[in-house]
């Protein structure tokens, strides 16, 4: 049960306070994945039919979805990487 506190695990507690960052984030990037996938799906079945134009449009929305979810994995990988750098140096 202390490690589940030390990981701020609220869900055993019943606990509604408020999220902590890394549960924050996570919690924003697997939404940014789930919509990335079903909008690049939705990309993806209309390319075939698509014209010139419609191309045009296709592809820049799937380099928009796909630059803002780079944003978020930098996100992520900044925070890990931080966090592992806050232990490390404390340990040494």
């Amino acid at each position: 049960m202390d490690e589940q506190k030390d990981r701020g695990d609220r869900a055993d507690r019943g606990d509604r306070g408020p999220m902590d960052p890394t549960r924050k984030l996570l919690k924003v990037f697997g939404v940014k994945v789930t919509d990335y996938e079903a909008k690049t799906d939705e990309l993806l079945a209309r390319w075939p039919a698509a014209g010139e134009h419609d191309r045009a449009a296709i592809q820049a929305e799937a380099l928009e979805l796909s630059a803002d979810l780079a944003h978020w994995l930098r996100e992520i990988s900044t925070h890990v990487l931080e966090r592992q750098e806050r232990v490390l140096s404390a340990l040494r």
